[in-house]
């Protein structure tokens, strides 16, 4: 279990590397500025929620929805004022919908299956991953486990991250719902289990080296992976979503991410 200190301070290193990385030649600026205020929202969730993990219940029932709910003012201003004009036209429309509305939002991502990535997602998970994460924080590590869905949630992986070990890198999964990281094989493909590592390749560029492209040719898959070998002062969910250009650079290619990030790519 973390202290709420340390988890304060890694939602203000997150914010704080949105800032660094608007600077570099290989991110996009406008997004990632958008994507700077919604963290400091998030962060603000993390610090206001007073989640504490019942072993008894998953983490996905202990979300406290009403506290979810409570936000929705907030993040809808922000989102109409500062996100891009399709995300920013739809806060306006929810704000003119019952909370009701937002209520059905939020639960569906809570309980519902996993669906091609919409406007609403942007605002279900920038409310419930905060809280969610708290949760998981809660969980110790299981150090047996091998799946790709994640250990805490059942949610899908977000992004790959390479952590330096002994003279090579572990590889770790991170989750798109509770943010939470387990440790997973270097040569499989999360989605489909391709083992073949003709078919698993992996594409970079030389401007955002420590991130990359971790395709599958077997079932035209992708996610992003993060290498902290490459770069340690790398914060793996912004960086994951500050290059950009290389989902553009996926899809373009016939890849389809196993799930967007939280500003859409």
């Amino acid at each position: 279990m973390r202290s709420a200190a340390s988890a304060a301070l890694v939602w203000q290193r997150r914010i704080e590397r949105a800032r660094e990385l608007r600077d570099w030649p290989s991110t996009a600026v406008e997004p990632l500025r958008f994507y700077e205020l919604v963290l400091a929202f998030q962060a603000g969730v993390a610090k206001d929620s007073g989640a504490a993990f019942d072993s008894a219940r998953t983490v996905r029932d202990q979300v406290d929805l009403d506290f979810a709910v409570s936000r929705r003012d907030e993040l809808l201003t922000l989102a109409a004022t500062h996100g891009p004009k399709e995300l920013a036209n739809r806060a306006q429309e929810l704000r003119r919908r019952s909370e009701s509305t937002w209520k059905t939002i939020l639960d569906s991502a809570i309980t519902g299956p996993f669906h091609e990535y919409s406007l609403d997602d942007f605002f279900s998970r920038a409310c419930i991953q905060p809280i969610a994460e708290k949760l998981q924080r809660q969980i110790p590590a299981d150090a047996n486990y091998l799946k790709s869905a994640c250990p805490a949630c059942g949610g899908l992986p977000q992004l790959s991250i390479l952590r330096p070990e002994g003279e090579g890198a572990s590889r770790s999964l991170q989750c798109s719902f509770c943010l939470r990281e387990w440790l997973f094989r270097r040569i499989i493909c999360p989605s489909c289990g391709e083992e073949d590592k003709e078919k698993l390749p992996c594409y970079s560029a030389p401007e955002c080296g420590h991130v990359s492209v971790e395709a599958c040719e077997a079932c035209r898959k992708y996610l992003k992976s993060v290498d902290m070998t490459v770069d340690g002062h790398a914060e793996p969910l912004v960086d994951e979503a500050a290059v950009a250009a290389l989902d553009v650079w996926a899809s373009e290619r016939g890849y389809t991410k196993i799930t967007r990030n939280l500003i859409g790519f």
